[in-house]
């Protein structure tokens, strides 16, 4: 040990010499042990001990150097080891952080991820002989960094880690330039221990690379742009290489020290010009290579051509490795297919050559970024890792290279097995070609399913809005799924279903979305309520659940025959999250047998369906919590649930005590609790650990251990009471309780048990029986304290002592029960979960020091509410009928407590309280103002002999019969006389008259009894409101009643009272609150039949009061005495919930809900699953005795069952907070509102009609004053005036609009400006109107958070102007915007829409993913001719073809400049009778139009988009069909019928329908048209209409007319059929004419055939003709003109003054004649070898033109002469040009 023979500091570095001294000693020590020398053990021991003991007081350093032990484990379980061997026995912990990396120091680079991996060890043991086990603990981890940005290490990052899992973190937001020092420690959250530092070197290298925004997934057809992000401003160097089959080229580019950070620097990749898959990869580097980045690698695919027919897939971002029992993302991919816009794919996962999953995807978006999920479910034999294989295929071929993925699989959050049916939503995709299926993944089976409605593009198979795969069926869709879960009997089988699901934007939370059941017998499913009945059991006050919506919930409903083993004890568990909610029992001969088909969807919300699972038994508690944990969504989220619930024993049955003290608050009694069997107070002694503060931990000795409360002893198991000095000696003496803590330290006779809490001398655990929460009490008892003294309230005793409370409080724990098995070793038995604190009746809690306050006196009312405590009955002490009973310390009324003596002194003779009096003076002050009087219109003789009809009234009644002695004397009925009696406190009978003259008229002769009885009772309320402030304290008054009101706390106003007075001068009564465990939705029977919407004096059905005291003079009193001081107490408690909520942002009511989580749902989340389930077997246990005898109560015990009742709870509170905020004009009900409906009204008055979705007080903000409307139930209309006072522009708020189903119909009221609607409830929105006069003339209108709106009605607001979007309205159905000025209206990407009517400035139409709107819901009519963009898909009812035909042709006038620019209409597919709109379509490949991207962008498809298909069941214009086809590769047309002609002109169509059309079916087809017909000159001949006339080609005729089509004026085209020969004058004076083409038989073009066709530019003429007639073309406007080889005597051309060219083609022309008048005739080419004859006509008046001649007869031309000579001529001086002509100038 010598080298360990020195003195350590803290901060000397332990040596790795130091080190392996050590460890030799501490291996010499353990051979020792092993020898088994006791005596050598000790000794070896205390040398040890004692070389060490130096290094244990120094604090143990690990160093950081090198040549140190500066490894973190190594270290950290050295000094484990160290402190443990030093230390002796007792629970021993090894707490450390594992480095899971190859090591602690590591260079990294600007831009990319830096992840730190490490573990959180922890571990304990309670002997060195043992192993070491897991805590299972969470840890607090904290990361500090130290470097040129954090000059010492600062703490950068708190976050909670579960041990024993690999922990990943990027620091690469912290990291700066240089060197960086992370330093990484954990502090276990139940042992309480902090690791020793792991400390990581970081280099970060300011040169950075990055590609974030390069979209890969596109097909590269040309050159590459990489838009890369570049860092470090030194000179730097790109190097790229692109690599691929049989390819590979690097490129380098000198970058300089430019950055690119916000603009990226393009990168131009030249194209690999060739097809296939290629990585690229890219780094930078210094300008000498020292330094490189780390290589951006990423895979794209190149084709030579654009739509090149070829299949590619490439893969980037490819997971490092796979999690069992998790979702996974595998990795990114694209696949290119041509021009195909979805693809399709096989994507197989194998393990061990097995396949384990797979998926047929044929909807896959090609040249798109797709992600491939897996959540992978793979069971193994054991938790051993293991490797899978992606394979991704194409029918038989590979679209990529297997992909082996290492698993890590030791998690095992495997789900229980044995299921029948397991619907998983993660394995499916809309894009899968069975999803129309519903799969069972228990055998891959398909379940038939039929679907209703379904949005596939959008809904289906698809995530939220956190990412989670679901089955999403959007409000109006349905999926009944043919599996009969019921179909066999599961009384006497079992059966288990759980289904995993969220229902968000309920229009009617009230109906059902998931139903199993028949008639109504088995499982039904809204958005506020889970029902499960039988055949015999259908009470839904016992057997329903309540929950809330918003939220995801994981149902399980377990029909349990025998249950655990008791035959004929028959329950069905109703769980929620994993824990008991419900519980009932049925008979041996009921049943649940239905066939009811598993429906999901409805008409009123939005179903997300996770997961359902079915078994054909009944799971225990531990099975469907395990399968909670598997449908956890990360194993963050697994992990952690999993470790609050290890609190079995190793056989995983009971719950363990050592396992629990590791995570929970636990108590310790050494006697077996008091209870209904055992019923006798024992003396015991406690033990309390506390979880998070160990230090707090306390044992006390010497205690009286009983059972308490009165309703807590009627139950099965009690509350257990902790007396201190509670037991006696032999001698009667009082024996001494001593506390004794943590540090040593102790006190007598009380204890310190809570920081902040006064020390106390009687501790209760309270126990959660009959509904009696430990969330209600608990958190009621701290909300009540500390709302108390944040409104700035206190009591003496608060004066001098700030710890003081007015209620108590407690924090849950477990309890246990302690005893001593035969071999003498403790066993410990769990007693379940408790709320544990000071008791209510503890006199320290409260400051109830006599000595302080000698006169003080507390009481309680008393259970069941007797009039005495409801101060119904005067107190007269001189009547016998009140005493104080001193065994029962209470005040009795007629022998029955009203009053139990609480705290104080008894008088000198002990016979009552001391300050008895004080109170009982204070009580008929508030007796005396009762307003529960009556008139009696008889005599008291009278009243009396009808005692039977008026003493159960709870009324007093004062004489009203004129003239009688006894006029005004007030009578109560007294039991013990069994008559009324005077009221009378002892001060004589009342009389009213003249009890109430200071606020009564002296003559009362006026009015009628039933008016005097209000003015008695008006007077009353003065007399309380003037006298009751001297004696109570009326702010503490109001406070305790808004407390009660607010949490429904209907024990709160008579039982469970507990007034209290100093009885210093001064002094005046308060209410603390205590017992507080009726609240929220729980009645005194332990049901939850409360309503929200409850008030003081409502009543159930049944007529009984809710509130128990309803009838109490003083609470009542209050509320009609101080009702505004009561209104403003309200708005200041809420406030002060905004203060103490833990929440800095937020509106009021998230700030009231947050309060609600920290003082209760923090209790109620603290007790997991496997502790409330276990819990919820001593309810079973209760319903056996009770079965049986046993046991007896007011209510079935197993009915009061209720877990957590955390769904329902959250459910009620957050709609009793909207309803307490709309009572008293808080929050979202005040002025300051945010959740509004805000217009701009003008006029006198306005009115509101306003149709709450919840019972509610409807507000509207008129400028800065609140009108309230009346309490108005939910789906009911509260109509409201608000008076405007002839404002021509007053802000009206309607308040709460989320709240609300509707706000009515807004088309006859005067407001304007821009209107801001918010409401995500709301329903409808009627502004406009269509048949009357609309007066609103908003110009604006503004929606927000309106997810459940279905109508909106704005037509004919004409002021209506701009954007109206109801993008985020996914519930939206109709749609009315006609008769405004909106220019566009955004939808949602799909949804219900059904109806949509737009108006005229209308400009979009966009429709994806909408299956109910149809083609007659979509109204275009006004708009049709401005619509610019048209875009339909996926719309299966609409016909997207007929409404783009509607549109050209409402856009037709418009010619080329239409307005309708781009198009794109996917997934049609529509049938016509008709061709029209054929014939319309095609119209869209002239060129004038664009497509639409798949993301709605123009410029990208340079024709329109249109893949669907279309069928025509009639004749149709085959060219229309020719030019589809051939532009549109994505249309499939069916041509059902035979080809016709299309007659583009309408006269033309006309005439020849007249003639042709045989069927008269307006079609002329091939078959019609070549029947001969006789037409005449007056066919066509001077018809003005005829425009074109192209089909004339097709039509056989015969004629004796030369002259068809003289005078056509404006004809512009004709083609001629191929036989016909042109007459004289044929075309002669068609003045328009500009195209004509001859048939190609035709043989003469007679004389003037066009003569007068100045616009004929273009004409075609065939070889067959040889004749061409003098002035055939005279007048007409051709510029270029070739005559046909077989014409010999040219001629015809004579008078065309736009004539430039002539060909003569023929080589045996004989004569050339008929060019005169050609002024611009410039070229002329002869290819006659002969000179033809010419004359003198030839060319007069015309331009001497170039002639073209063959070479070899150039001197023959030139020879000429006769008829020749003027060639001759025309060519002398020519030259030789090429071409085998000559070309001579003039």
């Amino acid at each position: 040990m010598d080298k360990l023979n020195r003195n350590f500091v803290r901060g000397n570095i332990l040596k790795a010499e130091e080190l392996n001294e050590l460890v030799g000693k501490i291996n010499e020590f353990a051979k020792c042990v092993n020898d088994n020398s006791l005596e050598t053990n000790k000794a070896a021991m205390q040398s040890l001990k004692n070389a060490l003991q130096e290094v244990r007081n120094a604090q143990l350093v690990i160093g950081t150097d090198p040549g140190t032990a500066f490894d973190g484990a190594a270290g950290a379980t050295l000094e484990q080891t160290v402190r443990e061997l030093a230390g002796g026995a007792g629970t021993m912990y090894s707490v450390y952080v594992r480095n899971n990396m190859a090591s602690l120091g590591f260079a990294t680079q600007y831009g990319e991820e830096c992840v730190l991996d490490f573990t959180f060890v922890s571990q304990y043991r309670d002997s060195l002989d043992e192993p070491y086990k897991s805590t299972g603990e969470l840890g607090l981890c904290t990361i500090m960094m130290k470097n040129a940005k954090y000059a010492d290490f600062t703490v950068v990052k708190q976050m909670e880690v579960s041990s024993g899992v690999s922990i990943r973190q990027d620091i690469a937001e912290w990291l700066s330039s240089g060197s960086n020092s992370v330093k990484i420690s954990i502090k276990g959250e139940n042992t309480d221990k902090t690791t020793a530092p792991v400390t990581y070197n970081v280099q970060l290298t300011s040169l950075g690379i990055s590609a974030p925004n390069f979209a890969w997934w596109t097909a590269f057809s040309g050159n590459i742009n990489i838009p890369m992000i570049i860092n470090g401003n030194i000179n730097k160097t790109l190097h790229l290489t692109v690599t691929g089959d049989g390819y590979s080229q690097s490129y380098d580019k000198a970058i300089g020290t430019a950055v690119y950070l916000d603009t990226p620097y393009i990168y131009l990749l030249e194209h690999p010009g060739a097809t296939g898959v290629y990585n690229v990869s890219f780094y930078l580097s210094n300008s000498d290579n020292t330094i490189q980045t780390k290589s951006v690698s990423v895979n794209i695919m190149c084709i030579r051509t654009a739509s090149e027919a070829v299949k590619l897939m490439c893969v980037n971002n490819v997971a490092e490795q796979l999690t069992n029992w998790q979702d996974n993302t595998v990795f990114d991919y694209a696949i290119y297919d041509g021009p195909s816009a979805l693809t399709e794919a096989r994507f197989s996962i194998t393990r061990g050559g097995m396949e384990v999953y797979s998926s047929e995807n044929d909807a896959i978006v090609a040249n798109a970024r797709n992600t491939f999920t897996y959540p992978m479910e793979v069971e193994t034999d054991d938790d051993a890792d293991f490797g899978v294989t992606v394979g991704v295929t194409d029918s038989a071929d590979a679209l990529t290279e297997p992909i082996v993925l290492p698993v890590n699989n030791s998690l095992g959050y495997s789900a229980t097995a044995g299921a029948a049916l397991y619907i998983n939503p993660r394995t499916r995709a809309n894009s899968q070609t069975n999803y129309r299926s519903v799969i069972n993944e228990v055998d891959k089976t398909a379940v038939p399913v039929e679907w209703s409605n379904l949005n596939w593009s959008n809904d289906g198979w698809a995530a939220d809005a956190d990412g989670v795969k679901a089955l999403k069926i959007f409000a109006r869709s349905r999926a009944v799924i043919d599996y009969r879960p019921f179909a066999t009997e599961a009384a006497r089988r079992g059966k288990t279903i759980e289904i995993d699901f969220k229902v968000e934007n309920p229009s009617d939370a009230s109906k059902d979305i998931i139903t199993i059941a028949e008639n109504n017998v088995g499982l039904r499913v809204s958005g506020e309520n889970v029902s499960f009945f039988s055949q015999s059991m259908q009470e839904s006050s016992t057997q329903d659940v309540p929950i809330d919506n918003g939220v995801r919930i994981r149902l399980t409903v377990v029909v349990m025959p025998d249950a655990y083993g008791n035959a004929g004890f028959n329950i069905v568990a109703i769980y929620i999250n994993g824990k008991k909610n419900r519980q009932y029992a049925y008979e041996n001969n009921d049943y649940f047998r239905n066939d009811g088909k598993i429906v999901l969807g409805s008409d009123y919300a939005n179903l997300y369906l996770y997961g359902l699972r079915v078994y054909d038994s009944a799971l225990p508690s531990e099975a469907v919590q395990k399968n909670y944990i598997n449908q956890l969504v990360t194993t963050d989220e697994k992990l952690a649930e999993k470790n609050v619930n290890l609190v079995l024993d190793g056989e995983g049955v009971n719950i363990d005590f050592n396992a629990t003290k590791l995570l929970y608050n636990v108590f310790v009694v050494d006697k077996p609790f008091p209870n209904l069997m055992n019923p006798s107070g024992v003396a015991g002694n406690l033990e309390v650990f506390f979880k998070d503060k160990p230090e707090r931990n306390f044992t006390l000795t010497n205690l009286l251990v009983e059972g308490q409360g009165t309703s807590s002893k009627k139950y099965l198991e009690w509350n257990i009471r902790f007396k201190m000095k509670g037991l006696k000696d032999a001698d009667g003496n009082k024996i001494a309780s001593i506390a004794t803590y943590a540090d040593g330290t102790t006190d007598k006779n009380c204890v310190l048990m809570y920081d902040n809490v006064p020390k106390s001398g009687r501790l209760t655990a309270k126990k959660n029986w009959a509904s009696s929460m430990q969330d209600h009490k608990a958190g009621s008892v701290d909300a009540y304290d500390a709302l108390f003294k944040e409104t700035g309230m206190k009591n003496e005793a608060m004066a001098a002592d700030p710890k003081i409370r007015v209620a108590v409080y407690q924090e849950p724990f477990i309890g246990f029960s302690k005893s001593v098995n035969e071999e003498g070793q403790d066993v410990y038995t769990c007693m379940g979960e408790f709320t544990f604190g000071p008791d209510k009746g503890d006199d320290l809690c409260f400051g109830y020091d006599t000595e302080a306050f000698p006169e003080l006196l507390s009481v309680e009312g008393s259970d069941n509410a007797p009039l005495g405590a409801l101060f119904r009955v005067p107190w007269n002490r001189g009547k016998s009928y009140w005493a104080y009973n001193a065994d029962e310390e209470a005040f009795q009324y007629n022998d029955t407590n009203c009053w139990d003596f609480d705290a104080g002194e008894l008088n000198a003779d002990e016979t009552e309280p001391l300050s008895a009096q004080r109170w009982i003076d204070s009580y008929n002050a508030v007796y005396v103002c009762n307003n529960r009087i009556r008139p009696f219109g008889g005599t008291l003789a009278e009243l009396n002999a009808s005692i039977a009809e008026y003493r159960s009234t709870g009324y007093e009644y004062w004489i009203a019969k004129t003239g009688d002695a006894d006029l005004y004397n007030l009578y109560y009925y007294e039991a013990a006389e069994g008559k009324f009696i005077p009221s009378d406190i002892g001060a004589g009978q009342i009389n009213l008259k003249t009890q109430l003259k200071e606020y009564l008229s002296s003559d009362l002769s006026a009015f009628t009894a039933d008016q005097l009885n209000e003015l008695f009772v008006n007077a009353r309320k003065q007399l309380f409101r003037a006298t009751i402030p001297d004696c109570f304290d009326i702010s503490d008054a109001v406070f305790h009643h808004n407390f009660v009101e607010f949490t429904a706390g209907t024990d709160q106003r008579a039982k469970n009272t507990y007034p209290y007075n100093f009885c210093t001068t001064g002094s005046k009564w308060r209410w603390r609150l205590d017992d507080a465990d009726t609240i929220f939705p729980i009645d005194n029977q332990g049901q939850d039949r409360k309503p929200y919407h409850c008030e003081m004096h409502d009543v159930y059905s049944n007529g009984q009061p809710i509130w128990n005291g309803e009838t109490s003079v003083f609470w009542n009193m209050l509320e009609l005495a101080f009702s505004a001081e009561i209104a403003a107490g309200m708005r200041k408690m809420l406030s002060a919930m905004e203060s103490l909520c833990g929440q800095s942002s937020g509106t009021p009511y998230d700030k009231v809900y947050a309060f609600y989580k920290k003082y209760y749902l923090g209790i109620k989340n603290y007790f997991p699953a496997t502790l409330v389930n276990a819990d919820a077997k001593r309810y079973e246990i209760a319903k056996i005795a009770y079965n049986n005898g046993s046991y007896t109560n007011d209510t079935d015990p197993i009915t009061q069952s209720h877990g957590d009742f955390c769904s329902a709870e959250t459910a009620w509170v957050k709609k009793r907070i909207m309803y307490i905020m709309s009572k008293y004009s808080y929050g979202l009900f005040s002025n300051s509102g945010t959740d509004t409906i805000i217009v701009r009204a003008a006029g006198d008055l306005i009115d509101y009609e306003i149709t709450p979705a919840f019972d509610m007080y409807p507000a509207i903000a008129n400028g800065t004053s609140i009108v309230q409307g009346a309490r108005t139930k939910a789906g009911e209309v509260c109509r409201m005036t608000i008076d405007l006072g002839g404002s021509a522009d007053q802000q009206n708020a309607i308040q709460a609009a989320s709240w609300l189903l509707s706000i009515g119909d807004w088309h006859r009221k005067n407001v304007s400006g821009t209107m801001v609607v918010r409401g995500r409830r709301l329903t409808e929105l009627i502004l406009g109107s269509k048949t009357e006069n609309v007066i609103i003339t908003i110009t604006g209108l503004t929606l927000a958070d309106c997810g459940s709106l279905q109508k909106v009605l704005l037509s004919n607001i004409a002021t209506l102007q701009g954007t109206l979007d109801l993008s985020a309205c996914q519930n939206i159905r109709e749609i009315y915007a006609d008769g405004t000025n909106l220019s566009q209206i955004k939808v949602p990407e799909g949804g219900s829409l059904e109806v949509i009517e737009y108006p005229a400035n209308n400009k979009y139409i966009s429709f994806k993913n909408f299956p109910l709107l149809s083609t007659e819901g979509l109204i275009i009519g006004q708009c049709a001719g401005n619509i610019t963009d048209f875009w339909v898909e996926n719309c299966p009812l609409l016909s997207p073809m007929k409404l783009l035909s509607d549109v050209i042709e409402a856009q037709q006038s418009q010619g080329d400049a239409h307005a309708l620019k781009h198009i794109r209409a996917i997934g049609f597919n529509e049938e016509y009778y008709t061709a029209d709109a054929l014939d319309m379509l095609a119209q869209l490949s002239d060129g004038s139009y664009s497509g639409l991207s798949a993301e709605g962008l123009s410029g990208e498809d340079p024709i329109p988009v249109l893949e669907g298909t279309i069928t025509v069941h009639s004749k149709y214009y085959q060219d229309s069909v020719d030019v589809l086809r051939s532009i549109f590769n994505r249309l499939n047309l069916i041509l059902i019928g035979e080809a016709a002609i299309h007659f583009r002109d309408t006269e033309t169509r006309r005439i020849c329908l007249g003639i042709w059309d045989e069927d008269k079916d307006g079609y002329i087809t091939e078959e019609e048209a070549a029947v001969q017909r006789i037409i005449s000159a007056s066919t066509f001949a001077k018809n003005t209409k005829i425009t074109t006339f192209d089909e004339f080609k097709w039509l056989n005729f015969t004629t004796s007319s030369s002259s068809l089509f003289y005078g056509c004026t404006a004809l512009r085209s004709i083609e001629l059929p191929e036989r016909i020969d042109i007459g004289y004058q044929n075309f002669m004076g068609c003045t328009s004419l500009e195209r004509c083409i001859i048939g190609s038989a035709c043989t003469t073009i007679s004389k003037s055939a066009f003569s007068g066709c100045i616009k004929l530019r273009e004409i075609s003429i065939p070889e067959s003709v040889t004749t061409i007639n003098n002035g055939a073309f005279s007048g007409a406007g051709i510029s270029r003109f070739v005559y046909p080889s077989n014409v010999t005597k040219i001629d015809g051309l004579a008078d065309n003054p736009n004539l430039t060219y002539v060909e003569i083609r023929g080589e045996s022309v004989i004569s050339v004649t008929g060019m005169g008048g050609c002024p611009l005739l410039e070229t002329l080419i002869i290819r006659a070898t002969i000179p033809p004859t010419t004359d003198y006509w030839t060319f007069r008046g015309s331009n001497i033109p170039n002639i073209y001649v063959p070479d070899s007869s150039v001197d023959a031309y030139k020879s000429s002469s006769g008829r020749r000579k003027m060639v001759r001529k025309a060519l002398y001086g020519c030259a030789l040009w090429g071409d085998g002509y000559t070309a001579a100038c003039r």
